[in-house]
């Protein structure tokens, strides 16, 4: 399934929606959202990945890339998550890497949000 994407702008954080495959065949456009991302440089961004129906080694080393860059410019970072992309991100030993919700509503709790 072909990858969709929505970028969500506030001023306190940005949010990316994403549903289908995120895979080698999609990492080209990933990588121009994540390079915006870095760009402007949000306090806070959310990746929304729990629509995300499957997720190769390419799509992940994007997520690794982000995380590396966007951290250390004092970026804050938190991925939504399915049982899917928990498995592998159990599985790769990178779930002790990101910061993980089960919901959007969690992600915004974890970046201490008072507009739940």
């Amino acid at each position: 399934m072909a990858l969709s994407m929505r970028l969500e702008e506030e001023l306190d954080r940005w949010t990316l929606v994403m549903s289908g495959d995120l895979d080698y065949s999609e990492c080209a456009s990933f990588r121009m959202t994540i390079d915006r991302i870095l760009k402007h440089g949000p306090p806070a961004t959310v990746i929304d990945l729990s629509a995300v129906d499957h997720l190769d080694s390419s799509g992940l080393g994007l997520l690794l890339s982000l995380s590396k860059e966007y951290g250390a410019n004092g970026g804050r970072l938190v991925l939504v998550t399915n049982e899917s992309v928990d498995s592998i991100l159990d599985l790769t030993r990178l779930s002790t890497i990101f910061s993980c919700a089960r919901s959007a509503d969690e992600a915004r709790a974890l970046l201490g949000d008072a507009r739940n």
